[in-house]
């Protein structure tokens, strides 16, 4: 490293000294600071020449999904990788837009891909307003598509053609300035593969900074509670694990942590905690609770060795917690009619309350909070809406208040309002739309109870945020449902399709997966008129205890003639832990918990052609306006 400085300071470059910082002396091994480019340098590397790519499947910043394969059938594929601090990436902002422009005419998709681990999401959106980059561009702090591609520095260019062979490999051209250039290696290099003749110069030296990973990252320094893991814990596991929560222990202190340091090492590394289920990449999502690879090797890191607190110094300020209404007071706060009592022993039990309401018209919810009377006892709860009576008949007949049901009502609900389970945020639907609540209707609570070993009382309570705009835009709800199927006993991987298409240009603000114990892996695609694919959501390791609906951080655009395909799989074999048959039968569409179910809610703006529309009926009320408004 130290010679390396030196030939900093003898270049009197500062952009020297700057890269040289961040490189490891492995790298340093692999590349020279030359006298020419007066930064870091690697040479050209062609073992991966005219190979074939592994497929790849990513999403950009706007929420578009792309497969590499699906790509590749329209024309040849450019990625070039570069930074947010990268001082050799940024004089190329020109150029990449010229590249852009005149060869997405000629049929090439060029993209931009941000691969270091420290470039934020934030960092990357405000460098592309700031040098005004044309190409979408893609977030891949994992590195996942660099290292697929072998990508190794900022800037740097990959060219895959047709037929997914790596075609060119190297920097965009000869010199980082733009009147110096003399060898215009990926213009060069793309008019030979649309001309369908050999890449003459395949691969070429990069020059700029070197791609940091996560896992380097992770290796240069110790791991301690005080500085690293203090701050995990308070963002992803103290909202749940906290005295009066639903979690088994607490993680307040380094003591906690220390005590059950085996236990969060290995539910993180099988992404069990913090309960977060969709794949990540697949869809984005308002309130993941996912941690990065980076987080997860930290630790890791630190466990393997021996979980030192480091210094208190270091120690972030405790985190304040607050059972308040987290959007403010609500306009209207519904509660259940009374307080329900849940036995100590005994399976989960999953209880619905019904909640009349007397509004003289139809008023349309923007948001949602739901406070859990007893957090030690309630796992989640889901809001349905109930025009039918069904709901009102099913309470009466049970003795006990409300009445029970596994995983389904009882009824064919007019609406869904959202949910709540531990850690989670209420997500606000876009300004000017609303759920519509008709005038009439019944709030159901699903709730969800988790026995703790002794007796526990709960009256949850859910907190509405109206929409106050005129005419706001009603929010729908499509169904993707199959009720025909059989699963055969002893099928470990049974598939299970249900489609939708779209009648109109739709808007999707939110999804709801839900199948019962037999389910193990969901996905969910749309097939666009023009023949791409986006992928809506990917759960692959399902667990019933933690469904959920999903709120898109921006609407997902689907033109009208989009299929939307539901993929379903599961597990009716002896391995099945959860299969509620010993032996295995075979099993059918049904509400019990012995039966199954493969669903999926769309919420769309719009009601138009979702067939969802609540239907009228009167009745009392157990529900009051705030007294703030």
């Amino acid at each position: 490293m130290r010679a390396v400085w030196m030939l900093g300071l003898l270049s009197g470059l500062g952009a020297l000294s700057w890269n040289a910082a961040l490189v490891s002396d492995k790298q340093i091994v692999d590349g020279k600071v030359s006298l020419k480019h007066r930064v870091l340098t690697e040479a050209p590397k062609s073992g991966a020449i005219n190979r074939r790519v592994s497929d790849l499947e990513f999403t950009d910043l706007q929420g578009r999904a792309y497969m590499l394969s699906q790509l590749t059938q329209r024309g040849p594929v450019v990625f070039i990788f570069t930074a947010t601090k990268c001082p050799a990436a940024q004089r190329y902002a020109v150029r990449i837009n010229q590249l852009y422009e005149t060869y997405r005419k000629k049929g090439v998709q060029l993209f931009l891909v941000y691969p270091n681990y420290d470039d934020t999401r934030e960092a990357v959106l405000q460098h592309r307003r700031e040098y005004g980059l044309k190409p979408p561009a893609v977030h891949d702090p994992d590195g996942a598509i660099a290292q697929a591609v072998g990508a190794t520095m900022t800037p740097q260019a990959v060219l895959i053609d047709k037929k997914m062979l790596l075609r060119y490999r190297g920097a965009i051209d000869d010199n980082r300035y733009e009147n110096r250039v003399r060898e215009h290696y990926l213009k060069n290099a793309l008019d030979a593969v649309l001309a369908g003749k050999t890449v003459k110069v395949a691969a070429a030296e990069t020059f700029g900074c070197t791609i940091r990973y996560r896992e380097e990252a992770a290796k240069e320094a110790p791991v301690t509670y005080a500085k690293h893991i203090a701050p995990i814990l308070q963002e992803y596991c103290q909202p749940c694990h906290r005295p009066s929560e639903v979690a088994p222990f607490s993680l307040l202190t380094y003591r906690d942590a220390y005590t059950w340091r085996k236990e969060i090492a290995k539910v993180v590394e099988a992404r069990q905690m913090p309960p977060w289920k969709p794949v990540h990449g697949y869809g984005e999502f308002q309130g993941e609770r996912r941690l990065t690879d980076e987080q997860i090797g930290m630790i890791l890191k630190w466990v393997e060795t021996g979980a030192p607190m480091g210094d208190p110094n270091d120690l972030p300020p405790p985190k304040q917690f607050s059972n308040d209404w987290a959007l403010g007071t609500p306009d209207i706060i519904a509660e259940m009619p009374v307080e329900y009592e849940v036995g100590p022993t005994g399976d989960d039990e999953y209880r619905h309350f019904v909640i009349p309401t007397n509004f003289d018209e139809d008023v349309f919810v923007r948001a949602i909070d739901i406070q859990p009377g007893n957090r030690n006892t309630v796992h989640h709860v889901i809001v349905f809406l109930d025009t039918s009576g069904t709901a009102r008949r099913l309470d009466a007949a049970d003795p006990k208040p409300g009445y029970e049901a596994f995983g389904w009502p009882g009824f064919v609900p007019a609406g869904m309002l959202g949910g709540w389970a531990p850690g989670f945020s209420p997500s606000v639907l876009p300004e000017g739309t609303g759920y519509r609540l008709p005038k009439g209707a019944d709030i159901v609570l699903q709730i969800h109870y988790y026995r703790t070993g002794k007796p526990e009382k709960d009256r949850t309570r859910v907190g509405l945020y109206l929409e106050k705009r005129p005419n706001p835009q009603p929010v729908g709800i499509a169904w993707l449902i199959n009720p025909l199927f059989r699963i055969p006993a002893g099928a470990e991987r049974h598939e299970v399709r249900a489609y939708w298409i779209a009648p109109r240009d739709v808007e999707v603000v939110a999804i709801t997966p839900h199948m019962h114990l037999l389910g193990r892996e969901m996905k969910v695609e749309a097939e666009l008129p023009d023949g791409s694919k986006k992928t809506l959501i990917w759960i692959n390791d399902w667990d019933f205890k933690w469904q959920d609906t999903y709120h898109y951080k921006t609407p997902v655009k689907l033109p009208r003639g989009t299929r939307v395909v539901v993929y379903a799989y599961y597990d009716n074999s002896e391995k099945n832990p959860n299969n509620p048959h010993k032996p295995p039968i075979d099993v059918t569409w049904g509400e019990r918990t012995q039966d199954e179910m493969c669903l999926v809610f769309l919420h769309v703006i719009g009601e138009e052609g979702t067939g969802f529309r609540g239907g009228r009926r009167g009745g009392g009320s157990l529900i009051r306006r705030s007294a703030n408004p």
